[in-house]
């Protein structure tokens, strides 16, 4: 939304920044070690599943790109998307995500191949400096 909103809507955009920023921040606060999250955030009891990193490296990314996340958050995202990498198998799956129909245990699923190729395009595009 940030991406499209046009200008006029500077509070707005402030809003919409300033509650993706806490957002962020709130998952980073539950980040384990290896880079990844528990399937349920806050619960270290269940499974450590690699969607969420994926999610936020991303919107991380696009934070940083578009002005609404400090640089600094950049680390953050380095590291969710280098532990994401480390669950690529030989075939390019996306191993350890929430798997489909029920996304209730470790597996794949087609929107873990989607967040992979969203996180690297727009990491991409972040060290490219290609911001557009």
């Amino acid at each position: 939304m940030l991406r499209i909103l046009p200008s006029e809507y500077n509070l707005d955009r402030a809003y919409l920044g300033a509650f993706a920023k806490e957002l962020v921040d709130g998952c980073l606060h539950y980040q384990r070690p290896d880079g990844l999250f528990h399937d349920v955030v806050d619960q270290p009891s269940t499974f450590v599943e690699t969607n969420l990193a994926q999610m936020l490296a991303f919107a991380i990314y696009e934070g940083v790109g578009a002005g609404w996340l400090p640089a600094s958050y950049k680390s953050h995202a380095d590291t969710m998307r280098a532990a994401a990498r480390v669950k690529m198998d030989s075939l390019g799956y996306i191993q350890g995500a929430c798997s489909a129909p029920n996304f209730d245990h470790p597996g794949v699923s087609t929107e873990a191949q989607a967040f992979c190729i969203m996180m690297e395009s727009a990491g991409s595009k972040l060290e490219s400096g290609n911001l557009t």
